[in-house]
């Protein structure tokens, strides 16, 4: 069972694809869900049996569409996204697959199991997003005609989430703006090369429907700028038309714009205010412990990542430690300076039972 908190941040993140999703959208986003975890389930189970039903769309597929062979080949984390190699590896053919080292460590031992049970004579290469060498081992692999797997929304790069929060570019969502990387559109236009649009999807009875877009070419005289936004129209076309098949939503929670390190930290108050209610939150806490208490004023929440939430006013900060069940001890009517003190400590009750009446989410109150 989830908590409240889980499903509010569940909720907000499913917004920024429909800001109209109320609680009964995202309860119908999880029995679809359910359901594809399903199919998958009873895919691999029969392919360890020997069956290949699931396997010869994509088969097909790739034989229907030989230019996959060359270029990069640019998906997303939908449906059984993890069958996007086997038809390469069926044929023969050795991708290589660009991924984050975390992405790596959910998708390569099932990669590798899939391998094993269908005996193939060639593997992919696994090419992880880290150091300075990814660069010129993917340019090279381009070069000497190879397909390169590139899941977009991973998002990720040397630096992490933390530098695509600081660096990339700004994309707007329906609900609310991310910021995106561009080292995949830099690299189409750097190179030349095609570059193919590819999703498979499960059906509704458990099947897999595999779709491109046309092939694209982008050159250096292009905008590497523009050419990501075009990509990531595609990748959140397809996200929004099947969100219950996107298995990826830690793109949103890593990347939103108003979680980046300015945002979270920006002050709501003029520095003398500031300065004259902790002069007088010092007084009340020195004086009046026992009877004034900290009662907050807005809907807040702490979600993952150290973020503390204003769900009233739609506004973000960093949590600095705080916790949800610290929060609790706020809600109901509040509780005395004195009863925060001795339940956390003289300094929580100084640093966040100010902080939060700083921030304007909480009040002082007597009984």
């Amino acid at each position: 069972m989830q908590s409240p908190a889980a499903l509010n941040w569940e909720l907000w993140n499913l917004r920024a694809l429909d800001p109209m999703a109320d609680a009964a959208a995202l309860a119908e986003l999880h029995r679809k869900r359910a359901n594809c975890s399903t199919f998958e389930n009873e895919a691999m189970q029969g392919i360890a049996r020997g069956e290949r039903r699931h396997l010869e769309p994509g088969r097909r597929f790739l034989q229907s569409h030989p230019e996959l062979a060359a270029g990069l080949v640019v998906s997303m984390h939908v449906g059984p996204y993890q069958f996007l190699p086997e038809p390469f590896l069926a044929a023969g053919i050795s991708p290589v697959i660009l991924l984050d080292r975390r992405a790596y460590e959910h998708l390569g031992p099932r990669a590798g199991r899939l391998r094993q049970m269908l005996g193939y004579q060639v593997e992919p290469e696994w090419l992880p997003v880290a150091g300075n060498s990814f660069v010129r081992q993917l340019v090279s692999a381009v070069r000497a005609g190879r397909p390169v797997l590139v899941y977009l929304d991973g998002n990720g790069g040397l630096g992490g989430s933390t530098q695509t929060r600081a660096q990339g570019l700004t994309y707007r969502l329906p609900g609310r703006a991310i910021r995106v990387r561009t080292g995949i559109a830099r690299l189409a236009c750097r190179l030349g090369c095609p570059v193919h649009p590819v999703t498979v999807r499960w059906t509704a009875d458990g099947g897999l429907v595999w779709h491109k877009e046309p092939s694209q070419r982008w050159s250096r005289t292009d905008d590497p700028d523009r050419v990501a936004q075009l990509l990531f129209d595609w990748v959140f076309h397809e996200v929004i038309s099947t969100p219950e098949q996107w298995f990826f939503w830690e793109m949103l929670k890593d990347s939103y714009a108003c979680f980046t390190a300015h945002s979270l930290r920006r002050q709501t108050l003029p520095p003398d205010v500031r300065r004259d209610f902790a002069r007088a939150f010092r007084i009340c806490l020195a004086r009046g412990a026992h009877t004034v208490r900290v009662i907050l004023t807005k809907e807040a929440e702490v979600w993952p990542g150290d973020v503390l939430v204003d769900l009233t006013d739609d506004r973000f900060f960093t949590a600095e430690g705080l916790t949800e069940t610290q929060l609790d001890s706020l809600r109901d009517g509040g509780a005395t300076l004195v009863e925060l003190a001795d339940r956390w400590g003289k300094q929580w009750v100084s640093f966040h039972g100010l902080r939060l009446c700083l921030l304007q989410m909480a009040r002082l109150g007597g009984r």
